[in-house]
C-alpha cells in the first residue's frame, strides 16, 4: 500500500485540489493508498520553521510516506525547498516529491512563477510531469495524485551538495569580474 502525504502553500489553494483529493480518499477507502498526517496548508515562506519540522517528522516516522504531493502558486518555493531539505538536509532518499504549481486565473505571471519555481531549480529530483505534461492547475493536482497512487516512483540519488564560500568583498570583486 503506497503511504501518502500532501503539503500545500495555503488553504486557497485547496480550491485547486478538490477532484485530487476526492480520488485520495476514494483510493484511502478502498485501501490502495494510506494518507500520511491529514493535508497540510503551511506557507514555506510565512511558516518555515513549521513546514521544516513537518518534513522531520513525516522523514523520521516509523512508517514514512513513499511520496509527498506539494502544491503552491505563485512562487512556489514549497516544492523546491521540500526537496532540498529531504536531500541535503535529512539525506532522504525514499520520500519521493511530486510537486504541482497552481494556477492563478488572474494573474498568468504568478502562473509562470510557479512552474518555473519547480522546473528551472537545478539537481531537483521533483516529479513534475506524466505522459500528458507537466502537473498545473487543478487538472495538474489530480494527475500528481494518479501518479503518486499509480506511478512508478524513480529513485532518489542524494546530489553533491556545494559547499558555502564566505569571501571578501575584494575577493567577490574578482569573482564578479
Amino acid at each position: 500500500m503506497r503511504r501518502i502525504a500532501v503539503i500545500v502553500g495555503s488553504k486557497t489553494d485547496l480550491k485547486q485540489c478538490g477532484q485530487g483529493l476526492e480520488y485520495l480518499r476514494q483510493e484511502s477507502q478502498a485501501n490502495r493508498v494510506k494518507l500520511i498526517g491529514g493535508i497540510l496548508a503551511s506557507s514555506i515562506h510565512r511558516a518555515t520553521e513549521f513546514t521544516l519540522k513537518k518534513l522531520r517528522e513525516l522523514h523520521s516516522s516509523k512508517s514514512p510516506p513513499d511520496v509527498l504531493i506539494t502544491g503552491a502558486g505563485w512562487a512556489n518555493h514549497l516544492t523546491g525547498m521540500c526537496d532540498a531539505y529531504l536531500r541535503y538536509t535529512l539525506g532522504d532518499t525514499k520520500i519521493v516529491v511530486v510537486g504541482v504549481a497552481f494556477e492563478d486565473s488572474d494573474n498568468q505571471n504568478h502562473t509562470l512563477a510557479s512552474r518555473l519555481s519547480i522546473s528551472e531549480v537545478p539537481k531537483t529530483q521533483v516529479v513534475f510531469s506524466d505522459k500528458l505534461g507537466s502537473f498545473e492547475d487543478q487538472n495538474g493536482f489530480l494527475r500528481a495524485c494518479r501518479f503518486a497512487v499509480n506511478g512508478v516512483l524513480p529513485a532518489i540519488i542524494l546530489p553533491e551538495s556545494r559547499p558555502p564560500e564566505l569571501l571578501s568583498l575584494e575577493n567577490a570583486l574578482k569573482e564578479a569580474l
